[in-house]
């Protein structure tokens, strides 16, 4: 048994002595400008722009900051009326924890379903165009909420649907809880294609999603996924083209695999050219659903 001692001592010293400190020369991305874009029917167009960045470099107010683009112009044309978008600071975003929020928004074309929307940017010497319409609007039958085992007080949001049998249709669905959202957040698993519903009445679940997949807190919440009583929820639900639908369902895809090396790799197909990201329409239905 002593002899047995030994030689673990001896093997740990082996292993010890072969500890050697490696420097990993981590490659720096290529430069690009992000896009995102959107336009709903009664609203005026938005645009964010900013810069990438290295997935190591570090994240504060100050970086987040100097990745917007702030000089840019933008311009969204329905064809007839071109429409310069004008810079907006939003300091309200600070509350959230969340800053900054900035980007550029319009002020002469409210979006209208079975509208057509083209996007031009000139950014840092860098052309970029979009182009999108607004599908026709389609709502909710029914919306209300269903405690779950786990609490009286939590729940989920409960939705009947019918989907028009005769057009092709793609949807995304988000919410918002009255005092506690500040903007329109995605459900978790957002975009659906009707393929699998087409012509139908459905009834179905929603999981309540958060405002950035990089909130460690959030999953933490114990009613994460969950809605609770007392709420307030505003709830959306938007049509989009095929092009705006295959950037999100892209993009969710990516999300979620968590940069898990053992997921089938995704290419987020973007529909602007000249950058990355995405220019939309969205065709809206709202309801507010207040769980008592």
């Amino acid at each position: 048994m002593k002899n047995l001692f030994v030689i673990i001592f001896i093997l740990s010293l082996f292993f010890v002595s072969c500890e050697k400190e490696i420097d990993i020369d981590l490659p720096q991305p290529e430069n690009k400008l992000v896009v995102e874009g959107w336009i709903e029917n009664g609203e005026y167009p938005v645009v964010i722009i900013s810069r990438n960045s290295s997935y190591f470099d570090p994240i504060d107010s100050t970086a987040l900051a100097n990745l917007f683009i702030t000089d840019a112009q933008v311009i969204v044309s329905d064809g007839i009326i071109n429409d310069t978008l004008q810079l907006v600071v939003d300091i309200n975003n600070i509350n959230t924890g969340t800053w900054p929020f900035i980007y550029y928004k319009g002020s002469k074309i409210l979006g209208v379903e079975n509208g057509a929307y083209s996007l031009d940017i000139l950014a840092e010497g860098q052309t970029i165009t979009g182009f999108t319409t607004i599908p026709q609007a389609h709502g909710f039958d029914s919306l209300w909420w269903k405690s779950e085992p786990v609490s009286d007080t939590l729940g989920y949001i409960w939705a009947t649907f019918t989907d028009p049998g005769n057009e092709k249709n793609y949807y995304r669905i988000f919410t918002r809880r009255l005092g506690r959202d500040y903007v329109d957040i995605p459900l978790y698993g957002s975009v659906y294609d009707d393929v699998y519903f087409s012509g139908e009445s459905i009834t179905f679940s929603m999981f309540r999603g958060i405002s950035s997949i990089e909130d460690d807190s959030a999953y933490a919440e114990d009613d994460f996924g969950y809605w609770r009583k007392g709420d307030t929820v505003v709830v959306r639900v938007s049509s989009m083209d095929v092009a705006h639908y295959d950037f999100w369902m892209s993009a969710e895809q990516e999300m979620f695999s968590g940069g898990n090396p053992f997921a089938n790799p995704v290419t987020i197909r973007h529909n602007v050219v000249g950058a990355v990201g995405v220019f939309g329409g969205y065709g809206s239905v709202y309801d507010t659903l207040i769980i008592q």
